[in-house]
């Protein structure tokens, strides 16, 4: 795409000669009919729209004010992208930061997406410090440098920019309501079927589920892996999430092939009992102790299992067995998962739930599709913007 830049117009400047960090606290949020919190966990990696956030009610710890047309990013773990560009009030963490534009210099609506260009992103890295949780500074942050077009220039960037933003944003809404449309059918579906017949779920195995081998990841190539605990996602089976480890007997006791049903052991309490079929071509793949490995009879289908399990039904059991803190790891086991209700359907039964579900899985990647284009392009327009030489 050619955006018809002429950079010779362009000044080079610092952040800080065109923006500040606004800190302004807030001790008594109400007083000024501000009701929402923005903490670290409510900013979505490459999301400039927020979408989630708290009441005050929930924490009286955060008092630096946001106000609209600002541009919020987070400086502790700079790696995860953490950036937003604010349409409400609300109070804020001291985790993330304020950036408010020198208007006479730069505009608001284009400060968001220069934050989330791929320079800024490795400045913000670069001058992180700590080991378990690094933080930027805006010392150092303001230092970076670019060049910043003329504010007519950036009037259009940032109107194309936004575009394509809300493009995405779109896009991304679909892909949810068809994900909801999805979990609403496929929990009906099951609940119909449980009210049929059902079995402990142990009856569908043929033998006793098996634990992987989890050995440390290395920095080296080694041609054999383990997967992550990424690798089972609420959509099922996640490809290349690995994780470099040396060969060991124990390892290639837990090699994976094709088709093989795993069951998230250990987790956090939102993602114990995630399952997911491996669905690669391939023999260097292990899967680690904190999955479950498992062998059915001949009369189930692996995806019907997988839908179930999936389902309203099956995630309900998994929160209410599992074991541990629900503020870290917590665990399942055989013993309890073999409890589990299971539907005993046909195989005419297990086609036709899987044949809608199909068609939902396919409206999905469609959407999934779209959205990756989407974002191929905008990354492409911050490059041309924000890195390419004039």
């Amino acid at each position: 795409m050619s955006l018809h830049l002429d950079k010779t117009t362009w000044k080079r400047v610092s952040l800080g000669d065109v923006a500040a960090n606004v800190n302004v606290s807030v001790n008594d949020p109400e007083v000024v009919g501000i009701e929402r919190i923005v903490a670290m966990e409510h900013l979505d990696p490459g999301e400039l729209k927020i979408t989630r956030w708290g009441s005050i009610d929930d924490n009286a710890t955060f008092t630096r004010r946001v106000e609209p047309r600002q541009t919020l990013f987070g400086k502790r773990r700079a790696y995860q992208r953490k950036a937003a560009y604010a349409e409400f009030s609300a109070i804020t963490s001291g985790d993330i930061l304020v950036f408010q534009a020198d208007e006479d210099k730069l505009l608001p609506e284009f400060l968001p997406f220069l934050v989330q260009s791929d320079g800024f992103y490795h400045h913000a890295v670069g001058t992180s410090a700590g080991s378990l949780s690094p933080r930027t500074n805006w010392r150092d942050l303001a230092k970076y440098e670019f060049d910043l077009p003329p504010l007519d220039e950036q009037k259009r960037l940032a109107a194309l920019l936004w575009s394509v933003e809300s493009h995405r944003s779109a896009v991304t809404a679909e892909r949810a309501a068809i994900s909801a449309a999805r979990s609403a059918w496929l929990s009906e579906a099951v609940t119909r079927l449980l009210g049929q017949a059902t079995v402990p779920f142990a009856k569908m195995w043929a033998r006793a589920p098996e634990s992987g081998w989890s050995a440390p990841p290395v920095d080296e190539h080694t041609g054999h892996y383990v997967l992550s605990l990424a690798a089972l996602g609420p959509d099922g089976y996640r490809p290349g999430q690995f994780k470099n480890v040396l060969d060991s007997t124990e390892l290639r006791s837990a090699r994976l092939v094709h088709g093989d049903l795993l069951i998230s052991r250990a987790n956090t309490i939102d993602a114990v009992g995630r399952v997911g079929i491996f669905d690669e071509e391939r023999d260097d793949v292990s899967f680690p102790d904190t999955m479950m490995r498992v062998h059915l009879v001949e009369d189930v289908r692996p995806e019907f299992v997988a839908a179930v399990l999936s389902s309203s039904h099956g995630r309900a059991h998994m929160r209410r067995t599992a074991a541990g803190s629900a503020t870290s790891m917590v665990k399942i086991n055989r013993r309890s998962l073999a409890t589990m209700l299971f539907p005993l359907a046909s195989m005419d039964q297990q086609e036709h739930l899987l044949e809608k579900v199909s068609s939902f899985d396919t409206a999905l990647g469609s959407t999934e599709k779209t959205v990756a284009e989407i974002g191929a392009l905008k990354s492409g327009l911050l490059t041309k913007i924000f890195e390419d030489a004039a």
